[in-house]
């Protein structure tokens, strides 16, 4: 339950408690009395439509001794003149935004500590909202220099910040520090590296919270993939092996530095390294070596997935590029979390004529979802495979456990790809 919580409620009690207790010795709030400096995120404007009527910006506001991390946002049309709405370009929007910015009195507005604040400004009042507290005007050629006055002001924990979990020191799975990466090569675009520790060689693969395109069920997603990699850490049953958590203080720590009790949060995990790429691309390039290992590889991948279903999970995104091959050229299964989405191409029938969600199904239905997947993996090794005698075991596996449901047990896919007798029925 600790890892699953998200910083969200520890910020607001702890700033409840922090503010508390200022007020009961009498202390003032950091940014009454210290100077702010506002610190634009770079790369963070973005506007919801070609006008701009919704608009936010990304900041960290520090003083001597504090940090704030605000998403700062504007909800409406601007006027200038009072009548005429004013539709300037992105790059006035922005730097009008950060001029609007410049033009607060921070120091009256109520920022959340250890979380993210949504500052949301607006001309139409909420029952929330109090009036905007400036110090300056806006520069004259502003959208905002005419309406300052008449904008209003609310906050909340913002609902789309990255979420970083409190890490659970005590469920027995190693930990090792942020800071300690050395090295980061990025390996497919997805906020996954190939990273080197300090003090270690050994190259592994970092998957983090944090990613380009993140929405709060990332963190979801990725806790959830933790938890089951968790479970076959130690295993040789061919899916990619859990090396350690990666973790640090909250980056939206207010009080800096922090301190030793300040809870410590999951920023990712470091897997083990697989140097020789993924099914897929063997399947797109196929090399002699390979025709001597698609029906190994078969065999693997049905075992890893047998293993999964016997312990009550679906991998629900069994597909070639899921797949990576290890040094010793085995097949290794990744992205296990069994909740990371779909991939259309490779669901089976039944889900892709159905209008309901695939994850919503039954985990029975998923794991038939997953054997069809596997058909389709082999039915593709098939096709790639050079030797006749695996290419017509392959074909006639796979033909038989892509009949409708209920599908062919994974037992009896093990049983002939190992050479045992099983009849396909």
């Amino acid at each position: 339950m600790a890892m699953t919580l998200t910083l969200g409620f520890v910020g607001s009690i702890r700033h409840f408690l922090v503010s508390t207790a200022r007020w009961a010795w009498g202390l003032p709030e950091p940014a009454a009395t210290q100077p702010l400096v506002i610190e634009f995120l770079p790369r963070t404007y973005s506007a919801d439509s070609a006008c701009g009527k919704k608009r936010w910006i990304k900041l960290i506001l520090r003083s001597s001794r504090s940090q704030w991390h605000l998403k700062f946002t504007f909800s409406g049309t601007a006027v200038q003149d009072g009548t005429r709405p004013i539709m300037a370009k992105g790059m006035k929007r922005r730097n009008d935004l950060r001029d609007l910015c410049r033009c607060i009195d921070f120091r009256r507005i109520p920022l959340l500590d250890d979380t993210v604040t949504e500052v949301i400004l607006s001309l139409d009042p909420s029952p929330e909202s109090v009036k905007l507290p400036y110090t300056t005007q806006p520069s004259a050629d502003s959208e905002y220099a005419s309406v300052i006055s008449d904008l209003w002001v609310r906050t909340l924990e913002d609902p789309l910040r990255i979420r970083f979990p409190v890490h659970d020191s005590s469920n027995g799975i190693p930990a090792r520090r942020l800071s300690e990466i050395r090295e980061k090569e990025e390996l497919n675009g997805d906020s996954v590296y190939k990273v080197l520790l300090q003090g270690d060689e050994t190259p592994y693969v970092y998957k983090e919270v944090e990613r380009a395109h993140y929405v709060p069920r990332d963190t979801e997603v990725l806790e959830q993939e933790l938890r089951n990699l968790d479970m076959f850490r130690g295993t040789t049953v061919g899916i990619v092996q859990l090396i350690a958590a990666v973790v640090s203080q909250n980056p939206y720590q207010t009080t800096q530095p922090g301190k030793e009790c300040d809870p410590i949060v999951l920023r990712g995990f470091l897997l083990e390294h697989h140097p020789n790429g993924t099914l897929e691309s063997a399947l797109e390039s196929p090399t002699p070596e390979a025709s001597e290992r698609w029906r190994v590889w078969a065999l693997q991948i049905a075992s890893a997935l047998a293993e999964m279903h016997h312990r009550g999970l679906a991998h629900m995104d069994l597909k070639p590029s899921n797949v990576v091959l290890s040094g010793e050229s085995d097949a290794v299964l990744i992205d296990i979390s069994g909740i990371g989405g779909v991939t259309r191409q490779w669901l089976c029938p039944e889900m892709l004529e159905s209008k309901k969600d695939p994850l919503s199904w039954s985990i029975a239905a998923q794991q038939q979802n997953d054997i069809w997947a596997l058909g389709q993996i082999m039915l593709a090794m098939a096709d790639a495979c050079r030797a006749d005698e695996q290419k017509q075991l392959l074909r006639s596996v796979a033909l038989a456990i892509t009949r409708s449901c209920p599908r062919i047990p994974l037992s009896k896919v093990i049983a002939a790809l190992s050479g045992r007798p099983s009849p396909m029925v």
